[in-house]
């Protein structure tokens, strides 16, 4: 069993089917689709006015992706029996046919080809060259009439590029970022403005627009205008030659083209005051912070209050994430999330001061915070966690700072409330970090489509996987550990060419099911820290990064600095991160990896810790929180499900250009990570 803070239903593995055979299992099919749908990009979240109403906030619209045309080459190049003795086309439209079931379920995806003409209009360059018809509206996802007219695809005519690049921006809608997926096999030859100026026209026009591209079977020419294409508007190039290598960039592409931070919760609306705190039960929610302020730290930010009802003994884990959309690419700008805990009559906790500070480069990015409390009515000293304490603590969660300053931003919370447990019986704390035998470097794996959440991560611990990282990406991986077992992870980056003068950095870092560093060393003899593995990125680089201590329950209050990072099984996460030394159009390349991760040791007894903690929902939400429940015997093997919060769930997603996550465990946070179009400095607080 495995602790896993509240998701969306649909986020559990990120694995690609098999293009060798068609019959792959149910499992990782249904893992496939559940990855795909797992990841939306955020609309928009409409802020009530006025003082805050019922626990749950009116007017988020949780559910819509970047609306996306896939732009499909059906000229008459596309005829040619080159791929294993099948036709560009055939193999063309297996892939497109393996991509639909795969889509999202709330996607907007249209389809438009060129050169799919009658015998007339292909007879005839001046007609061909204008023929381009939008076969599919990008409204929505319907996923037979997609198979249905690629099916019918009857490649005869002319590659009029340009002209469809217009076309496609003329039918998507207006969007905060929409996207134009493009596989043609040759260049245009219809004249006109070349295709690359098209598109640096149309990134003028609209900015929040990427195009992606995949030539197939093309000649250099070719590939030359379409990687042009791709860099003009921020967008990915790539190149096939044969059908499972158009697969799997055809679902890449797709995937970065509609997939974003994927995130979930209950909306609520915390207070605007200490007075009207909102009340908060263990869960995962959303909420929104107003506005930034003009500098971090000045008093003008917006902060929302919420009420949490402690009873004796229990230990309050609070984590909050704020997402910043993409900036116009201003420097120095700094935004700040700061938790604070307080009294009912306004005393400073003294714990909790945590702050995460994020500096933006070209983009601005999110950032989380996290606290631990001290344990309820048996912390000296401390008016809110003494014995005379009422169990009743406010928490705030403060923005400041100017990026994107005049915008409402979501804040994701995380609530898990641990109660005491009677630790005897269980094994003993882990006294000293111990190295051990690592993981075989992969040389292949199993295709898989990246995942840039939490939420999304891909499922790991079933073997080596294989996939592409582009420079300022964080993406992520999951494994499930219990009480004895500790994180193992090997690593080896392919083969790639760095533009000129830039250079580019790996780092990975463990994180905790709580969202905390976890401390690891890089095997054979590095030592042990939480800033993972860093080092400069190269074609074959090869590392072996190792949780530096088995998890036991004991570790947190009788463990080395070393251990106490690892005190709960559950899902912990490998973020990865390729930053590069600037963030100009040369960074949009992919990078192939193969990586595996496990979990090593035998399962040990721990306590079955559900997030709920002792007291009721009822009593947390009652001006009495309640007596202590009874002590659990401390057995099991391993924590169960945390279940979501009373409240009808809803989930939000925000595109992947900018973001990373890490949260320090009762303290600050300190990791570099980027996002595809901003680096992101998490820093300790001041």
């Amino acid at each position: 069993m495995t602790l896993r803070l509240p998701s969306p239903p649909a986020t559990t593995a990120s694995v690609l089917p098999d293009a060798a055979s068609p019959s792959v299992s149910a499992r990782r099919r249904a893992r496939a689709v559940a990855a795909m749908m797992a990841a939306s990009l955020l609309a928009a979240l409409m802020v009530m006015a006025g003082p805050a109403g019922p626990a749950l906030a009116e007017g988020y619209n949780t559910g819509r992706t970047a609306p996306s045309m896939l732009v499909f080459d059906a000229s008459g190049s596309m005829r040619a029996e080159d791929v294993g003795g099948r036709s560009r086309m055939v193999v063309a439209k297996e892939a497109v046919s393996g991509l639909v079931p795969l889509l999202l379920e709330d996607a907007s995806v249209g389809l438009m080809t060129y050169g799919n003409s009658d015998a007339q209009t292909a007879n005839s360059q001046e007609a061909g060259c204008q023929d381009v018809k939008l076969l599919v509206e990008p409204d929505g996802l319907d996923r037979d009439r997609l198979l249905q007219e690629i099916d019918a695809v009857q490649p005869s005519g002319f590659t009029p590029i340009g002209l469809s690049l217009r076309k496609a921006a003329e039918a998507l809608p207006e969007a905060e970022m929409r996207s134009i997926v493009l596989v043609s096999d040759g260049i245009d030859e219809c004249g006109g403005p070349p295709p690359c100026e098209v598109a640096a026209e149309l990134a003028t026009q609209h900015p929040e627009m990427r195009i992606h591209t995949i030539g197939f079977k093309a000649e250099q020419a070719a590939r030359d205008e379409l990687a042009c294409i791709a860099e003009a508007t921020g967008g990915t190039f790539a190149d096939a030659t044969d059908a499972e290598t158009l697969r799997d960039e055809l679902l890449v592409k797709m995937t970065r083209a509609i997939q974003g931070y994927s995130s979930a919760g209950s909306p609520i609306t915390g207070g605007t005051t200490p007075e009207d705190a909102v009340d908060l039960v263990p869960g995962s929610y959303l909420d929104v912070l107003e506005h930034g302020s003009p500098a971090i730290d000045d008093g003008q930010g917006f902060s929302r209050y919420y009420r949490l009802k402690l009873a004796p003994g229990e230990i309050a884990h609070v984590t909050a994430t704020m997402v910043l959309p993409g900036g116009g690419g201003a420097t120095n700008k700094l935004a700040q999330l700061q938790l604070r805990t307080a009294s009912t009559d306004g005393t400073d906790c003294r714990i909790g001061n945590v702050a995460a500070r994020a500096e933006a480069d070209l983009g601005d990015g999110p950032i989380t915070a996290s606290i631990a409390t001290p344990r309820m009515a048996e912390t000296e000293n401390l008016s809110c966690f003494g014995a005379d304490a009422d169990g009743t603590v406010i928490l705030q969660v403060e923005r400041t700072g100017n990026p994107s300053e005049a915008e409402a931003i979501p804040v994701e919370l995380q609530f898990f409330a641990e109660q005491e447990v009677d630790p005897s019986g269980l094994p003993p704390a882990v006294k000293w970090p111990r190295q051990i035998e690592p993981l075989a470097v992969p040389t292949d794996g199993e295709q898989i489509q990246p995942a840039f959440s939490f939420a999304s991560a891909v499922e790991a611990g079933n073997g080596p996987l294989r996939g592409t990282i582009i420079p300022g990406e964080v993406q992520f991986f999951r494994v499930p550990v219990q009480y004895g077992q500790q994180v193992r992870s090997a690593l080896a980056l392919g083969e790639f060419v760095p533009p000129d003068g830039m250079d580019l950095t790996l780092h990975a870092t463990l994180v905790s099911p709580l969202r905390g560093e976890v401390y690891s060393m890089v095997s054979p003899d590095g030592g042990a820290e939480t800033a993972g593995f860093s080092e400069q990125a190269r074609p074959g680089l090869q590392v072996q990064l190792n949780q530096a201590t088995a998890v036991q329950f004991k570790n947190r209050e009788q463990g080395t600095t070393e251990a106490r990072s690892s005190f709960l099984a559950g899902d912990y996460y490998l973020q990865l991160t390729l930053i590069p030394s600037r963030y100009d159009g040369d960074r949009l390349f992919e990078v192939p990896y193969t990586i595996d991760i496990d979990a090593a040791g035998e399962p040990a007894e721990g306590p079955e810790l559900d997030g709920q903690g002792a007291a009721s929902a009822e009593d947390r939400t009652a001006a009495d929180p309640g007596q202590v429940a009874a002590a659990s015997d401390g057995g099991g093997d391993g924590p169960v499900e945390l279940e979501e919060a009373p409240q009808e769930g809803a989930g939000f997603s925000l595109h992947p250009v900018v973001w990373a996550l890490l949260a320090g465990l009762g303290g600050g946070v300190a990791l570099a990570v980027a996002a595809i179009a901003a680096v992101v400095l998490v820093r300790r607080g001041r």
